[in-house]
């Protein structure tokens, strides 16, 4: 035997956890569509209602960010404004994006759009939204 093998390494080598990754996969592919999300926030005393677009996935309600334009049915959620300093971007308002797409989006309401991963699919069905 010699002095090679016999020393130990400074450093343990990271090794795959023995918890399965099987739980947080999902047992299927996503097949996400778009849909507009509203959740209520509180700032300085006021309650309002925000409403952002999203996609979801339609057999598990998996939420995720919004398509690229190319692909998203909605065409202004980004507009190019000429200001005195150049070309900016302006995002479509909250009020405004509802107006114009609540019948042709589902709409979904969740408590908190930074902790919530799903959204409840059966909610789309009633008509409060709720």
């Amino acid at each position: 035997m010699n002095k090679y093998e016999t020393e130990i390494p400074k450093y343990l080598k990271s090794t795959e956890s023995n918890i399965s990754k099987s739980n947080r996969k999902s047992k299927h592919k996503h097949h996400y569509e778009e849909c507009l999300i509203q959740n209520k926030s509180i700032f300085a005393g006021k309650t309002r209602l925000n409403t952002g677009l999203y996609t979801y996935c339609t057999i598990c309600g998996k939420i995720n960010e919004r398509f690229k334009e190319n692909k998203s049915i909605i065409k202004d959620y980004i507009r190019e404004v000429n200001s005195p300093i150049g070309k900016c971007y302006s995002r479509i308002s909250d009020e405004e994006l509802y107006e114009k797409y609540h019948d042709k989006l589902p709409v979904f309401f969740v408590e908190d759009i930074y902790k919530e991963k799903y959204v409840d699919l059966e909610q789309n069905n009633n008509p409060d939204g709720e």
